[in-house]
């Protein structure tokens, strides 16, 4: 009877201390931008961009929102997870950001053709900090014919609110603004 009721209070214990699980998506700032549909026509009368799958660090490939606890400890969240793989969001708001950019290119996450612009992004850090900063860092490199043009990018933004849902807003932000300066620098190349 002893083993019943200790099983039983084990039991409701665990369901008791579960802890339900948050999903975050990096806010979609760029809706209602241009149609990424065209026609064949008239990709063959664009500059072209394919935008590859973006490298993430070890740590950033997890499904958790990584927080930077110390100057030297980080951590991986249990309870807020990102609902899609971290790199396909970064890629998808990559390509949308640079569509809306630059109106007279075609961006893809897939090759149109054999010679087009190729942009590699590689995303090392792109966390919150314990001193209530948002860290993202990173580089990239675009290739277009013999052009190749390789710069680091790294961003500490305030984060204004407390929380994983403000932290998730002020990545948005920060994603944002280096996708801007990546198409600023494309853009310098026509």
């Amino acid at each position: 009877m002893k083993y019943i009721i200790g099983v039983f209070v084990l039991m409701l214990t665990a369901c008791s201390s579960q802890i339900d699980k948050t999903y975050y998506q990096l806010p979609d700032v760029y809706q209602g931008g241009a149609s990424e549909q065209s026609s064949v026509t008239q990709l063959a009368k664009k500059p072209q961009i394919w935008v590859q799958p973006i490298r993430l660090s070890n740590m950033l490939v997890n499904a958790g929102i990584v927080y930077q606890t110390t100057d030297i400890n980080y951590t991986v969240a249990n309870q807020h997870l990102w609902i899609n793989p971290l790199d396909q969001q970064l890629q998808q708001n990559l390509i949308s950001g640079l569509t809306k950019a630059l109106p007279g290119t075609v961006v893809a996450n897939q090759p149109v053709e054999d010679n087009l612009a190729k942009l590699t992004v590689t995303v090392n850090y792109f966390q919150g900090r314990y001193d209530g900063q948002v860290i993202i860092s990173g580089d990239w490199i675009y290739t277009e014919n013999n052009k190749v043009i390789n710069q680091p990018f790294s961003l500490v933004l305030p984060q204004t609110e407390d929380g994983y849902p403000a932290l998730v807003r002020t990545l948005g932000q920060g994603w944002e603004q280096v996708i801007s300066d990546i198409a600023k620098a494309i853009q310098a190349q026509y």
